[in-house]
Order: C-alpha cells, then structure tokens, then sequence
C-alpha cells in the first residue's frame, strides 16, 4: 500500500508540474500594459508577418508568416475536382498596408481571430496570414496559425467545433462596383489541426475531390443556350455546424429570358433544392455528394450552352506604358541610317513598336 501511494503522490506531482507548463506558442509579441489594451495594425502586422517593418508600413514581398511559413493558397483545378475552385487572378500587392487589411474578431476575453490581408484577388477575395492569438501578461502569443484566402468585405470570423475539431469559418461579400451596388457573401471553411488551420478540399468516401472547401450562400450564373435563349441561374445556400457534421442546404432557381425581346420579362423554368452533408474524417472533409449548383450546370454544359464570363469586382491594372527612355532608344537607333538616306522600313517598325506595346486595363 505505502508503494502504491507513493507512486500515486509521483503521478499526481508529474501531473501538477506538467498543468504548470505553459502552452507552447507559434509566434509571441512583447508588449506593455498600453499596446495590450490598445493595440494598433501595426501590432498585427508585426506579430503575424515576417519581415514587416513599422517604421515605413512596406507589405513584405514576398509574404511569409511568423513561423516562417510561406503565405500561400491554391485552390483546386477543373480537371481535379468535379467543381474547381473560383475563377480569379492575384492583383499585384499593395506597397503598403493599412487598416483597411486588418480583420479583427473577438471570440472572448483575450483571444482573438486575426487576418492580414497581404493581396487581394480580381473576383474580390484577399489572402494573407490568419491566427488565433490570446493576451498574455507579456504581450500577445499565437496559439494557431495558417493562411486564409476569403472575401475581403464586410468578413467575419469564428470557430465552430465539429467532432472535436475547431473549424475557422470566414464569411465575407463580394461586391460590384458602379450605380448600384450588389453584394454576394461567400464562406470559406478551414479545420485547425494541431496548431495549423488547413486548406482542405471537399472529397468523397474514396477520396476523389468533388471540390474547394469554399461556399457561394448566394450566386448567379447566366448561361447562352443553343437556340439563343439566355438561362440564368440564382443560388441561395446555408451553412449550419453540428457536432456530428457540418450541413448545406441548396436552392437553386431558374429562368429563361430572350435577349431578342428585352420587355418580355424572365420565365421561370425551374426550381431545384438539396442537401449535402460534410463531416471530419481521417484527418479530412468527406462529403456525401457534389453540390447541387454543380450538378445542375453540369448539365447546362452537356447541351451545349455557353457560360457568360462574370465581370471582375476589382479589375487588372492598366499595364505601364514604356518610359520615354525606352521609348526614344529604339527611335535613336533608327534614325541613324537615316544620316546617309531614307529609313528603311525595318527602322520604322522599331520607331512604332514601343508605343504600340501599351495595353489597357483587362479582366481576368
């Protein structure tokens, strides 16, 4: 008995000693009572990027985390999955960051969800480091961290537990631009594993990818059917976490207009709606089906009909116009034969080439 309760005494010593470790950290920040309880961006963008430095705000190029991960995401392709990821090109990145890259939520006293959107993308998504971050009597300690790529307007953020596992859910718009402005919210889904919020596809029980883990809660699509009718599809979807799986309902409705007679108003051709599960398993996202909104424009293709591209919420910038430098060299060059004659004409193909190098704006 006296050996049991000694080793008992030892256990129970081994256990206090280990409650009295403190939690290993990612990334930690010191900081005073002051910039504790009034933190700037700067603050966030010290702790969360490599590199930043507050005295000129530069967006280091390129990015990479605290932990000295590389800020990186890619979504999956067409011939990958049965529904890639969302159409998009990467904007260059801002020289310089400002509040407005900065996304804070408070999930409870001294814990934080924190984003830094270090590049934003042309159909209105940002990316950057994301974190959960708790205050500390020493300053501020990254407790998880990963890169997240979402909407960047009106985001939200939180954690949601499903089986056990901590889910990050980013909800965010997508808005265009012009008289009348129309948001779309859009959701992204990452489950923290260790201390790693992951970017995981959707796949199914054999593990074939049916698609991003990214949710369109309300999209349209309009397609250019065969006979010269335009078919246009409008979606409206819902997220709801559990503890045993993560549920999405879809609605889909469908309408038929003729561009040949403008006043006739759309006809309604159909209405569909569905429910899909997700649920955490062997460390990854299975679902039971592809998406209905998926499914639904499967179709529209195998007929023929021709999806009409989406505008860009934030277009490619103008690319720059040579300088008058490299404008007049190549002029230089031609103009020196013309000392003895006439410029031949490969001379006034060079003289031309330079400004008619210049591009407009593009989209995607």
């Amino acid at each position: 008995m006296k050996r049991t309760l000694q080793a008992s005494a030892v256990a129970l010593s081994l256990l206090a000693g280990c409650a009295t470790v403190p939690k290993p950290s990612m990334c930690f920040a010191e900081a005073g009572p002051n910039a504790r309880s009034f933190p700037t961006p700067d603050t966030w963008f010290a702790l969360l990027l490599h590199g930043y430095d507050k005295d000129t705000g530069a967006n280091p190029r390129p990015s990479v985390d605290c932990a000295g991960a590389p800020v990186w995401w890619q979504d999956p392709a067409a011939d990958e999955c049965v529904e890639a990821g969302p159409d998009s090109q990467a904007l260059p990145p801002a020289e310089k960051l400002s509040e407005e890259d900065l996304v804070l939520e408070t999930l409870q006293a001294g814990q934080r969800l924190v984003w830094v959107q270090t590049r934003r993308f042309t159909n209105g998504e940002a990316l950057g480091p994301v974190a959960l971050v708790e205050s500390t009597e020493q300053g501020f300690r990254v407790e998880a961290l990963g890169s997240l790529r979402a909407m960047a307007k009106h985001t939200k953020l939180r954690l949601e537990k499903v089986k056990g596992t901590q889910i990050l859910v980013a909800e965010g718009d997508a808005c265009t631009s012009g008289d009348e402005e129309v948001c779309r919210r859009h959701a992204r889904i990452m489950p923290l594993r260790t201390n790693r919020f992951f970017s995981e596809s959707v796949s199914n029980a054999n593990r074939a990818c049916l698609g991003a883990a990214w949710f369109p809660l309300s999209r349209e699509m309009t397609f250019e059917l065969p006979n010269g009718l335009r078919r246009k599809f409008e979606l409206t979807s819902t997220l709801t976490f559990a503890e045993e799986g993560i549920s999405v309902q879809e609605q889909v409705q469908v309408s038929d207009s003729d561009p040949a007679q403008p006043d006739v108003a759309p006809r309604l051709y159909r209405r569909a709606q569905d429910t899909r599960t997700l649920e955490l398993a062997n460390n990854a996202l299975v679902g039971n089906k592809a998406s209905l909104w998926s499914r639904m424009v499967e179709q529209q293709v195998r007929i023929g009909a021709r999806a009409v591209p989406e505008a860009p919420i934030w277009a490619m910038p103008a690319k720059k116009a040579p300088t008058d430098a490299a404008a007049l060299e190549p002029a230089s060059k031609a103009q020196a034969p013309a000392t003895t004659g006439a410029a031949s004409p490969p001379a006034k193909a060079a003289a031309k080439k330079p400004a008619g190098s210049a591009a407009t704006s593009s989209g995607p």
